[in-house]
């Protein structure tokens, strides 16, 4: 594709920052936390929010020591939540309010991107073919290209559902984003690049760990070695970008030894970053059935992100040794010796790739040929119209009941759900629709050759699936995962016995983080984990989850040892979920202390 001054047409920065914001901001707010990864990190902010600053070295939900994850999405939630709490907002909308973080790590993380695709597309070597002294400078063929990257970034599959969640990858995401900006500014800007590269390691540790940021910074202190202007750039500013890690590091870590638990919490924690590389688990490897889950996984939710990167790796085959496709190559394959090391299940573990893939997914696209950029196009409207055609049959099919047969599949998920059509909702999704098809009708009209074109039908699609189900589904998605109405019943039920009782103490029994998390939100009760800490009060309630898939065995076993104690008060279930089953008993006499060792 030859480009010109005349089709070398870049979008204006309101456009896409506004993309940005309008692919981020439907599915945060009029919902609940949704289990379990929304829920897990939405507790883990939530205790926050309630702490004193001085106790937000650890991370924790409720009173359970919280170690999956990082600490740095949290903090920034927890002061959200702590604003909210400020400003008197509703209880209701506390969760809404927290969510407002991932916004800032969208917009950190598309800045960095951008900045990064910028000063590699402006090296003489990406410069297009320029036969007849037509092509556009430098600036202006950089900064289309830096506009693609971040179209590619939107409209790559795997970061749609998980950038709405309150999950520490979104945090990381930027982290490492920042790390690719800095490794690219040591090129021509060295002065800044040590700064910014140590920022980036801080945010990546912080938000969830070294299990990620520590491959992409192996594999760029490697690959700079047999490159002389990288080894220059890069290598030299290690030392700064450690300081400006190890500052912050050390700060939270003698804050951290200073807690209560901190010691406890530290241990844990490193215990968790170790048990993600498979290879320092004897009881885990990367066989044959890992590697099928693998690449089912990049199959989607890297779409269509690596193809395109795969194809500015072939087009520039020859020239991998340059910085402009080391740099990012690197990254790419730092994101793939995660995936070998660490669980390929989790999906979380995909996210270092985006930034890189992004960047070489945009350096590409002035490669490609006509007929190829057609196929994408026609593919995205084929299947993004397809996708939209079902999401409106199935809500029609939900809320009117015709066709009766897809009705009835809908009622088993969500079985006593009552559907109701919201006016702004409705109307929303017909704007939504109504501009799909101007963007189609646009984009093959137009006979536009700008740079970032192959994008635009998947970019829109995306959010146009996005808008659609926020705001057609969101009401029966949020009844299906929340567990607001169990809170209510559980709050209910104590207070029923509270004048016997005299305390709203709950103690929970075999409840997973999600469960604890969302329940010590919606329930008016306080929950008190038994046996985590030995000041721990007796409560005169406990709540018990079990699994009917596992023949309720962890209820048998505990009314068996103690029946003489507990009596069954209440027996309730969130009317999606068939298995997961809720039991509250009230204390019938004070326990003896043997007894209460003897409990779980």
């Amino acid at each position: 594709m030859v480009i010109t001054a005349a089709n070398n047409t870049r979008l204006s920065r309101r456009l896409l920052w506004g993309l940005i914001l309008l692919y981020i901001l439907p599915g945060l707010f009029a919902r609940t936390p949704w289990k379990p990864d929304d829920a897990t990190g939405f507790g883990q902010s939530y205790t926050l929010a309630q702490l004193p600053f001085s106790e937000w070295a650890i991370s924790s939900i409720g009173d359970r020591l919280y170690v999956e994850g990082g600490l740095l999405s949290a903090w920034l939630a927890g002061l959200l939540g702590k604003l909210a709490f400020a400003a008197n907002l509703p209880h209701n909308w506390l969760d809404d309010a927290m969510r407002l973080g991932n916004v800032f790590w969208m917009i950190l993380a598309g800045w960095a991107i951008w900045n990064t695709t910028y000063r590699l597309a402006k090296r003489v070597e990406l410069q297009p073919e320029d036969p007849l002294g037509t092509a556009p400078t430098r600036v202006d063929y950089a900064r289309a290209v830096a506009d693609a990257s971040v179209l590619c970034f939107l409209g790559t599959l795997g970061l749609l559902v998980r950038s709405h969640m309150q999950v520490p990858e979104i945090a990381e995401l930027a982290g490492i984003s920042i790390m690719l900006l800095g490794a690219v500014r040591s090129l021509d800007r060295p002065i800044g690049a040590g700064w910014m590269l140590g920022a980036g390691i801080a945010i990546a540790f912080f938000a969830r760990g070294w299990a990620h940021w520590l491959p992409f910074l192996l594999l760029l202190l490697v690959s700079s070695t047999t490159h002389s202007s990288l080894r220059f750039g890069l290598l030299r500013r290690i030392t700064r970008a450690a300081a400006v890690f190890a500052i912050p590091f050390a700060l939270w870590f003698f804050w951290l030894i200073s807690q209560k638990n901190g010691e406890l919490w530290w241990n844990a924690w490193n215990e968790w970053n170790v048990r993600r590389f498979l290879i320092l688990d004897p009881t885990q490897s990367f066989d044959l059935a890992k590697l099928v889950i693998t690449l089912k996984t990049l199959s989607w939710f890297l779409w269509p992100t690596l193809p395109m990167a795969c194809w500015t790796i072939w087009r520039y085959r020859n020239a991998l040794s340059e910085p402009a496709i080391r740099i990012p190559l690197a990254g790419a394959a730092a994101g793939v010796v995660v995936l070998v090391i660490t669980n390929p299940a989790d999906e979380a573990n995909y996210f270092p790739l985006l930034a890189p893939l992004s960047v070489l997914a945009a350096i590409g696209l002035s490669t490609m040929r006509r007929g190829l950029i057609s196929l994408i196009d026609w593919f995205a409207v084929l299947w993004f119209t397809f996708a939209a055609v079902l999401v409106w049959l199935g809500w029609t099919a939900a809320t009117f009941g015709f066709p009766a047969k897809i009705a009835a599949n809908f009622e088993k998920l969500s079985p006593g759900y009552v559907p109701d059509v919201i006016g702004l909702e409705l109307a929303l999704a017909c704007l939504a629709s109504a501009a799909w098809i101007r963007l189609i009708i646009w984009r093959t009209a137009s006979g536009s050759r700008a740079l970032w074109r192959p994008m635009v039908l998947s970019t829109g699609g995306v959010i146009l699936l996005w808008l659609l189900m926020m705001t057609l589904w969101i009401p029966r998605i949020d009844y299906a995962k929340s567990f607001k109405a169990l809170g209510n019943q559980i709050t209910q039920s104590v207070l029923k016995h509270q004048a016997a009782a005299g305390t709203e103490c709950v103690a929970d029994y075999n409840l997973g983080f999600a469960q604890r998390a969302t329940l010590q939100y919606h329930a008016k009760v306080d929950f008190i984990r038994k046996g985590q800490f030995k000041d721990a009060p007796e409560c005169e309630y406990l709540l018990l989850q079990d699994d009917t898939r596992r023949n309720l065995k962890i209820k048998v076993d505990f009314e068996a040892r103690a029946s003489e104690q507990w009596e069954l008060i209440w027996t309730g279930n969130r009317n999606s979920d068939r298995h997961e089953f809720f039991f509250l008993y009230a204390r019938s006499q004070k326990a003896e202390p043997q007894a209460e060792k003897s409990s779980r």
